[in-house]
């Protein structure tokens, strides 16, 4: 038995569930609730004990087992999700090397600075009898007591070794000072590096305080803000301002709302719109979009109306485009014909903010507006077709073909064929070119390019090939880590297709082109090692090239339809709640399924 089979066996499911969704309810032999990953009325969330697993019927139509459940309602990589298991079923993985004991306690010090220069600096802020400028300021920007003390907002002083001073005394050294972005060392000696500024902690998802963004109190003092410096703590590539509060809600609502400042979230979440965070700057990073795909893969863009705040925006959706997860989902020709293509697994929408407004000043002088601005966010292909347009020269066909080939990828994203006709149209009109030269141009833009199609004769020949493994994931795993054609298709797969814990780890680290090497390995990655060793070992039949990535399909398509097949014939067993209308809809899509399932077979 693996370390991870051995988690599985100790932790309880129900209980596990159970103590993340207390209305977590027995129906016959399964468990049922209303899905913890997004809003709904009627229970869809089914959790069987029998089987180790859990599922929801509705709009989240994933499931997996209690790691993954874990994982995903705490929004963990995958190895920490492990990790947490492991402590609470009482399974000690391996003990840490002395290198990642020293690490860990150089984070825990710096973390423990900073909490302490936040008392430091909130104590500055609401002096008693002695109100700073600081806090006048925050009362005129509309900042009660109680939004300073919900964030902690402080003042660093005007003098240049008040913080240093105030920690060395406490024990902590300059060192740690100048590591952790809280002191700068000069040719005079150690120094604050923030001074006379309002100050914003900065949590990361686990509430430590990583570093601090601070804010001029006077108009000629540059920068206006200033941020700590990269540190073992803070990446501002990689941070959001009140993730630490906003997830939650971002995972209740399946939505998160981006905007550019601190004062855009902190007003945001006075007025109630609790899933707002902060991209704190103009530039969306990949790094930060990562972080929120562990709480929800919806997100709005909503940065400022300025010029920069426009081109962030135009940034960050081809950033989005080019991060978030996409989903092979199934269409039908005119001849019934079923083909997949990759579409993105989320929904990218944008805010076009009022002139001159920013969504704390919007807020605060109209919430109703912003609230309609939300519900009324414009799909990211209108604003970019928008935000495009608004540039061209129509009398300038280099301008018009600099148009065309911008828009033409995220047209070629769009797999509905009468959305995609009219978005088409669209952009031949803008162009002033004929469709037919549009569609050449979304067919081969970006990697979105048509792939070769294997003869019937070299299909029906990969199809013989006799399956090393009844394992679905296990196959896909093996052409994946075997064959290179496999690798642009390969990155398009859903993770979720792998249930497997150990293989779902295996395909992520298989997509960032890695595997764990050296001495002082956690335990996971150990498992992963091997694991990986296993399925490169496999000798697999000399398979011709232009077959290989057809095979991945077929094995993938499939897999996913008997998961839906199973799916089903769960809920139709589990019967409690299925109108016969419902029940009626259900054996229909089973008996189409298993037709798919037939025709990919060949029979």
């Amino acid at each position: 038995m693996t370390t991870i089979e051995e988690i599985k066996t100790r932790l309880n499911l129900i209980e596990t569930i159970e103590s993340y969704v207390p209305e977590l309810k027995q129906a016959g032999q399964n468990w049922k609730a209303c899905c913890p990953f997004h809003s709904e009325r009627t229970p869809s969330f089914v959790v069987n004990p029998n089987r180790g697993t859990w599922h929801c019927f509705g709009a989240c139509s994933t499931g997996g087992d209690v790691i993954e459940f874990v994982r995903r309602i705490e929004g963990l990589e995958l190895r920490d999700a492990i990790r947490i298991c492991a402590e609470r079923a009482g399974i000690e993985l391996k003990a840490p090397s002395a290198k990642e004991k020293a690490k860990k306690e150089e984070k825990d010090r710096l973390v423990r600075a900073n909490e302490s220069a936040a008392i430091f600096f909130q104590s500055n802020l609401k002096k008693i009898g002695i109100p700073s400028i600081a806090y006048q300021y925050a009362s005129n920007r509309g900042l009660d007591d109680n939004a300073i003390d919900r964030w902690q907002i402080g003042y660093a002083p005007q003098s240049w070794n008040a913080l240093t001073e105030h920690l060395t005394s406490r024990g902590f050294s300059t060192k740690d000072l100048i590591e952790s972005g809280l002191s700068i060392k000069g040719d005079k000696g150690v120094y604050d590096r923030f001074r006379n500024r309002l100050i914003f902690p900065i949590r990361d998802t686990e509430r430590s305080i990583i570093g601090f963004g601070a804010r001029s109190l006077l108009t000629e003092e540059t920068p206006k803000y200033l941020n700590t410096p990269q540190s073992p703590l803070f990446d501002k590539s990689g941070s959001l301002f009140g993730i630490d509060q906003a997830s939650e809600s971002i995972r209740r609502l399946d939505t998160a709302i981006i905007v550019e400042g601190y004062m855009d979230v902190i007003t945001s979440h006075q007025f109630g719109f609790t899933n707002v965070i902060a991209s704190m700057g103009t530039a969306l990073t990949e790094k930060q979009l990562n972080l929120i795909k562990r709480f929800s893969k919806n997100i709005i863009l909503a940065l400022d109306s300025d010029e920069a705040g426009t081109a962030a925006t135009l940034r960050g959706l081809e950033i989005a485009t080019n991060t978030l997860e996409r989903d092979l989902v199934a269409t039908v020709d005119w001849r019934g014909l079923i083909s997949y293509q990759n579409t993105l697994n989320t929904d990218i929408k944008v805010i076009s903010l009022p002139e001159g407004e920013d969504p704390d000043s919007l807020i605060r002088e109209n919430p109703d507006a912003f609230d309609k601005l939300v519900k009324d966010a414009a799909l990211v292909i209108d604003h970019i077709f928008d935000s495009v347009s608004k540039k061209v020269d129509i009398s300038d066909p280099r301008s018009r073909s600099n148009a065309v080939k911008t828009l033409a990828p995220s047209i070629s994203a769009i797999s509905d064929p009468i959305i995609n006709s009219h978005y088409v149209q669209k952009l031949a009109r803008l162009g002033g070119v004929t469709e037919q030269i549009v569609m050449n141009a979304v067919i081969q833009s970006g990697q979105y390019k048509p792939r070769a199609v294997a003869t019937t004769k070299e299909v029906k020949r990969a199809r013989k090939q006799k399956s090393l493994t009844p394992d679905g994931e296990t196959q896909i795993l093996q052409l994946l880590v075997q064959r290179s054609e496999c690798r642009t298709e390969g990155l398009n797969l859903d993770p979720n297709v792998f249930e497997q814990p150990l293989n779902r780890l295996a395909f992520e680290y298989w997509c960032n082109d890695m595997l764990p090497l050296g001495e002082n390995l956690e335990e996971s990655e150990v498992m992963l090692y091997e694991h990986t060793k296993e399925l490169e070992s496999v000798i697999l039949p000399d398979y011709e090239a232009n077959v290989v990535v057809k095979m991945l399909n077929d094995i993938y398509n499939n897999l996913q339809l008997q998961r839906k097949q199973e799916r089903i014939q769960e809920a139709l067993i589990q019967d409690n709640d299925v109108s016969n209308q419902q029940k009626e809809s259900l054996i229909t899509n089973q008996r189409e399924l298993r037709q798919q399932i037939r025709e990919n077979k060949g029979l």
